[in-house]
C-alpha cells in the first residue's frame, strides 16, 4: 500500500486495514497542492461535475460551493454560532475535532480560528481551494466516508457531522455512525445536523418538487424522511446523554434574513435535481424549470416552514 509522510499536527493518524483499495482514500497534501482524480468526475447534462465513486446526488463544483456558504450561514444562525453539543470550554483547553463531510471547510476554519488550543481536522471526498487562509491548527483529510474513517480509534474530543442526507444511502447509516462512535474517545461528544423533506404550508410546486426528490433520492437508496431519526440513529449506537432539537425555519422572504437565505440555498440545490429528473423519471426540463420558477412566490404566499433536526450524544 502506498506510504505518506507524516505532518505535525493530528498526530493520530493511521491507516487502517479496510477491505477497499489505497485509492479509495488517501492523506493529502497541504490544501494548497492536493489534487482531486479527474478519473472519479463525469458532467451530467446540464454540465455539472459529479463524482463517479461515491452516491452523492449533488454536484461538486464552484457553484455547489457557493450554495453550501447559505447552508452554513443558516445554520449558524440556527445555532446562534457553530456548536449544538455541548464542546465549548473542552474547546477552550485544547482536544482534537473531526468535521466528517467537511465541504467547504469553512465551518472547520472558524472552529480552528475560534479555538486555538485545539486541533481540527477537514475529511471530505475532495478539497475546495480557498484564498482564505488555513488556520494553523486546521487540517484536511481525503477519504470516502463509505469506506471507513481512517483514523485511530478514540482520536477525537469531538466529532461533527452535517448535512450528508444525499450522500449517505439509508441502510449506511449504522455503519457510519459507529466509525464517528469508534474514533471518538470515551466522554467525548458526537454532533449530527441535517435536512429533511418535512416542510409545513407546502404549496404545490413544493410538493411536485419533493415527489421527484424522493423518487430520485430512492435510486440511490437515500432516504432524508428518516432524518428526523438521527436522534434515534444515535440512541441505536448506545451513546448517552443524548441531546434532540427540531428547528422550524421560515422559507423565503417572508421569514427575514434567516429565510431569505434558506430559500437561497433551495433555490440554488433544488435545480441541479432536473438532468436526474430527466434521465430517470423522464420529466421533460421546461416542465421541471415551471415548478421550480413558482418556488419562491409560493413559499412567500404560503409562508412556508421547514424542519432542521439536531442530535448530540456522548460516548460511554
Amino acid at each position: 500500500m502506498m506510504q505518506t509522510p507524516q505532518r505535525k499536527g493530528c498526530h493520530f493518524w493511521k491507516r487502517r486495514r479496510i477491505p477497499v483499495s489505497s485509492s479509495s482514500w488517501e492523506r493529502t497534501l497541504p490544501i494548497q497542492s492536493a489534487s482531486t482524480d479527474r478519473s472519479q468526475e463525469y458532467l451530467d447534462e446540464d454540465g455539472r461535475r459529479h463524482r463517479a465513486d461515491a452516491p452523492y446526488l449533488l454536484p461538486k463544483d464552484e457553484k455547489e460551493i457557493q450554495r453550501l456558504g447559505y447552508q452554513h450561514f443558516v445554520l449558524r444562525s440556527v445555532l446562534k454560532g457553530n456548536l449544538f453539543a455541548p464542546v465549548d470550554a473542552t474547546l477552550k483547553k485544547g482536544g482534537h475535532v473531526l468535521d466528517v463531510g467537511s465541504g467547504t471547510g469553512r465551518w472547520g476554519h472558524e472552529i480552528a480560528s475560534a479555538y486555538p488550543q485545539a486541533r481540527v481536522c477537514g475529511f471530505d471526498l475532495e478539497d475546495v481551494p480557498t484564498t482564505v487562509s488555513t488556520p494553523l491548527n486546521y487540517q484536511f483529510y481525503r477519504g470516502n466516508l463509505l469506506h471507513g474513517l481512517p483514523f485511530v480509534a478514540n482520536s477525537f474530543q469531538y466529532t461533527h457531522q452535517r448535512l450528508l442526507v444525499a450522500a449517505i444511502p439509508l441502510d449506511a447509516w449504522p455503519h457510519v455512525i459507529g466509525e464517528l462512535k469508534r474514533v471518538t474517545s470515551p466522554r467525548g461528544w458526537i454532533e449530527l445536523i441535517e435536512m429533511g423533506n418535512t416542510f409545513h404550508h407546502a404549496g404545490p410546486a413544493t410538493k411536485q418538487f419533493l415527489t421527484w426528490w424522493g423518487a430520485i433520492s430512492a435510486t440511490k437508496g437515500i432516504d432524508a424522511s428518516k432524518m428526523s431519526q438521527i436522534g434515534a440513529f444515535l440512541k441505536m449506537a448506545r451513546l448517552s446523554n443524548i441531546q434532540m432539537e427540531t428547528k422550524i425555519l421560515p422559507v423565503g422572504s417572508w421569514g427575514g434574513r434567516e429565510g431569505n437565505l434558506l430559500a437561497q440555498d433551495m433555490l440554488a440545490g433544488w435545480p441541479m435535481m432536473r438532468p436526474l429528473a430527466h434521465s430517470l423519471l423522464d420529466i421533460p426540463p421546461d416542465v421541471f424549470d415551471e415548478v421550480i420558477g413558482r418556488l419562491e412566490t409560493e413559499w412567500n404566499s404560503y409562508q412556508t416552514t421547514y424542519e432542521v433536526y439536531l442530535a448530540c450524544g456522548q460516548v460511554s
